[in-house]
């Protein structure tokens, strides 16, 4: 039998005054018998009997500290992952969080999270002077304090005074990344703690476009977008739900002998998400409430705008799409309603860009967008009588307040209209 054939001795442990040591091919293991009674090592093998010496050394005072009540013992593997844990970086805890939340949230979601705490934390590229507010994503998360968090705060308002509401998400994101750190008893306590940081701006009062605005727009849209914008300007539907209408969410019934009626059925949304290389694309995903799961009848003035789309421009063949789900990736073969000359799914932003066009075309308020349609909606609703649970139900809306708070607005004119109808009643 040739030589190297021969079994290999077994390797023979080294006693010693603390723990044992063995070499194995070339490289030193060593355990010892812990506070707990169980044996220990720190899971790896070392290149030098010194190297496992001081190793051993080291565990060895840890234990001695132990039991004179100097120090808590804790196993090789806690106290390593402890220490890693002291280096991680407010930066790095932030990747670590939001990996974390993945499977709990919705991929478009977790694209905002990560988007905002990029423009406001880690890389802050569209800052005048980013130095001082970049400081924070350096430091070490366990060494965080709120004076830390305090000059960030004031940094991020003092260059993007602007932009109220993207600064409070990235104090929220922060915010909620530290809490997150407490409850896994990496740091005491939360240092993120800025109670104006936390507070809404008072928003704008928002433009609420009148009658003749959208109809113009209505004309100066080309007609492949024609129904996709009497989708968002004059029925409500956002955005996200119309460009995600598949042709089969459309329904046309005849009504003999009345016109023939179009009800459309919302049942999903699109939304642009952020992939690696700078890749966006849509992901189609159920809409957000179940309030949102509804269908819309279409105003009888409009539905000769749906049957033509329908004939002429709606998608005709199955494409796919991007119907990914938290960590999971899928992809679904959908026949859409709107659709570019080309057959692809309409983006959000391309339509919005359509929109603008439109509406320099029409010479109406710049400020109208695809959103002006739901406080349009619910404000004519309202005037004639339809109570907030009928506009909830028919907006996908189940907030009451949001509909009175945000939504709901007076028309200039209706002023007018009233005193008008109340003067009718007073004799003269």
């Amino acid at each position: 039998m040739p030589e190297q054939d021969k079994a290999m001795p077994p390797k023979k442990k080294t006693r010693r005054r603390f723990g044992t040591m063995r070499k194995k091919r070339g490289r030193y293991f060593v355990e010892y018998i812990g506070a707990d009674g169980q044996r220990h090592s720190p899971g790896y093998g070392f290149e030098t009997e010194q190297q496992a010496d001081i190793w051993l050394t080291r565990e060895e005072e840890r234990l001695d500290l132990h039991r004179r009540g100097i120090i808590t013992w804790y196993p090789p593997e806690v106290e390593r992952e402890q220490q890693e844990r002291d280096l991680t970086t407010v930066e790095e805890w932030l990747n670590q969080y939001h990996e974390s939340i993945a499977p709990t949230v919705r991929k478009s979601t977790l694209d905002q999270y990560k988007k905002v705490t990029r423009s406001r934390i880690t890389e802050l590229s569209t800052a005048p002077d980013p130095t001082e507010a970049l400081k924070l994503k350096d430091i070490r998360l366990v060494e965080l304090t709120k004076r830390d968090v305090r000059a960030w705060w004031d940094a991020i308002v003092r260059q993007f005074p602007d932009q109220p509401e993207t600064n409070r998400k990235g104090y929220l994101r922060l915010r909620a990344a530290c809490q997150e750190a407490v409850t896994r008893e990496i740091i005491a306590r939360n240092p993120v703690e800025i109670r104006e940081a936390g507070k809404k701006a008072p928003k704008e009062d928002m433009y609420l476009p009148e009658d003749w605005e959208i109809q113009a727009i209505l004309k100066e849209v080309p007609e492949r977008y024609r129904a996709l914008t009497s989708l968002c300007l004059f029925h409500g539907v956002r955005v996200g739900e119309a460009v995600a209408l598949e042709r089969g969410d459309v329904e046309v019934t005849a009504q003999v002998p009345f016109a023939p009626r179009v009800t459309v059925h919302i049942r999903q949304n699109a939304q642009r998400v952020s992939s690696g290389g700078g890749r966006t694309y849509l992901n189609f995903q159920p809409t957000k409430t179940a309030a949102g799961k509804r269908s819309v009848p279409i105003m009888p003035a409009h539905v000769p705008i749906f049957q033509r789309h329908l004939a002429e421009f709606a998608g005709v063949s199955p494409i796919e799409v991007h119907a990914d789900s938290n960590l999971r990736e899928s992809v679904r073969r959908v026949t859409l309603f709107t659709v570019t000359d080309t057959g692809a799914p309409v983006m959000d932003t391309s339509y919005r860009a359509i929109l603008n066009r439109a509406k320099k075309r029409a010479g109406v308020d710049e400020r109208i967008n695809p959103h002006s349609g739901r406080r349009w909606l619910i404000t004519r609703l309202a005037e004639k009588g339809a109570h907030l649970k009928e506009i909830g139900r028919l907006l996908g809306q189940d907030d009451s307040q949001t509909i009175l708070q945000v939504y709901m607005k007076v028309r200039a004119s209706r002023t007018s209209e009233l005193i008008d109808l109340v003067g009718s009643t007073i004799e003269a």
